[in-house]
């Protein structure tokens, strides 16, 4: 079986130590992870833990099994990457004589912001999908380019799913 990009996503109660028990349990699994985000969302206690792995079919359902049997856990949510939408934020630390190059413009045509100051560097956010990033990043390589990171992803998965009101109750 080929390994495919999946994101889980999470929704579980907040306290101490979930994530650790989370990544847990899929390093045991000897599953490496990607990527990692974790947030709180507008029900009280409950964050949204979006995990992206390159996974087998076969063993992601046994995985998401798993990791639902996490008494904090509420809902397990595997989504292949290709067939969500998925976002990350960027973060270029950029030399200040970049500002005088003739390439200054691709700021502006990937919407890229300039969010931060420095003596002699600024940085700059840009927020969108994988190819995106990729691509502005590869217009910025170069002498000016200092530094580079970027977020866990972000997809677009609902909170509360239609047959799943129960989280509102089990919260409660």
């Amino acid at each position: 079986m080929n390994k495919e990009r999946y994101l889980l996503s999470i929704k579980a109660e907040n306290r101490p130590g979930l994530l650790h028990l989370v990544t847990g349990i899929i390093e045991k699994k000897l599953i490496a992870i990607q990527s990692v985000s974790a947030a709180p969302t507008d029900i009280h206690d409950i964050i949204m833990i979006t995990i992206e792995v390159y996974i087998t079919e076969r063993d992601l359902m046994t995985l998401a099994l798993k990791l639902e049997n996490i008494i904090e856990v509420f809902a397990v949510e595997a989504i292949k990457y290709d067939k969500t939408l998925c976002l990350r934020a960027a973060y270029f630390k950029m030399e200040k004589l970049f500002l005088e190059s003739p390439k200054v413009s691709v700021l502006q045509e990937h919407g890229a912001v300039i969010v931060n100051w420095y003596p002699d560097a600024f940085l700059l956010a840009k927020y969108g999908t994988d190819a995106a990033i990729l691509n502005l990043y590869n217009q910025l390589d170069g002498p000016h380019l200092l530094g580079f990171s970027q977020t866990g992803l972000i997809t677009d998965t609902l909170l509360i799913d239609n047959d799943e009101s129960s989280v509102i109750s089990r919260a409660a």
